[in-house]
């Protein structure tokens, strides 16, 4: 039987592979090119980006938060799937700047635009946005430190996840959502769940699919809304 220890072993696993490569590569996202940059989470291994970026439920002509981007695939397949434009916040300062290359890459520099920082902190008090996305690092371990790349699949004690959820109401407009990225096999729904509750917000799946990385695993989306 495979236990939760095993999965975040397996994870880890992933995550060490990715670590060897010592140079940028390119990976395709959603049938389009991207560039990966050293300690950037890597679509190349971990299959989720490729899911959320191709079934996010992207409305045409809306205003989008996305942290934690990484390569940027999701924000920038975003503006293909619609949106207007997307703001991309990033803790990682090698993250920031692999999106940065993404962006011009795929030269939205008029769409989409990309700042370091933790979770909120680098946006300004009046920005609001249609949506709030966030690929979640659900792997939940106990309170240690981890490293920058760690944290795009490690969140101690949940910490940063329910500040995302308790937080993300000053940042949307009226009408707007969260769409949470998220694996029940992987991560700790119960925790997801009581911060949705404690913060005023309605939880509904929206897509949920079967996947294998090192053990086999299911991803979802969640959309969490003000109750109304």
């Amino acid at each position: 039987m495979i236990t939760y220890k095993d999965y975040l072993e397996g994870t880890r696993k992933i995550l060490d592979q990715s670590k060897l490569k010592k140079a940028p590569y390119k990976t395709m996202v959603f049938g389009r090119e991207f560039i990966v940059l050293p300690n950037v989470f890597s679509p190349k291994y971990f299959y989720d980006t490729e899911l959320f970026a191709e079934h996010l439920p992207v409305k045409k002509g809306e205003n989008m938060l996305e942290i934690g981007p990484g390569t940027g695939a999701i924000s920038i397949t975003a503006i293909y799937k619609g949106a207007q434009k997307v703001v991309a916040v990033d803790i990682n300062p090698d993250a920031v700047k692999n999106t940065q290359a993404n962006i011009e890459l795929h030269h939205m520099q008029s769409k989409v635009e990309v700042r370091q920082g933790n979770l909120y902190e680098p946006l300004k008090d009046d920005e609001t946005f249609d949506t709030i996305f966030w690929n979640t690092p659900f792997g939940f371990v106990e309170d240690t430190e981890v490293s920058d790349l760690e944290k795009a699949v490690y969140d101690p004690s949940y910490r940063s996840t329910e500040v995302f959820i308790k937080e993300a109401g000053q940042h949307l407009k009226n009408g707007g959502r969260i769409l949470i990225g998220f694996s029940t096999t992987l991560g700790r729904l119960d925790l997801l769940q009581k911060f949705v509750q404690e913060a005023g917000l309605s939880l509904k799946l929206l897509y949920e699919v079967q996947s294998e990385e090192v053990h086999p695993v299911k991803f979802e989306i969640f959309e969490a809304k003000p109750v109304q």
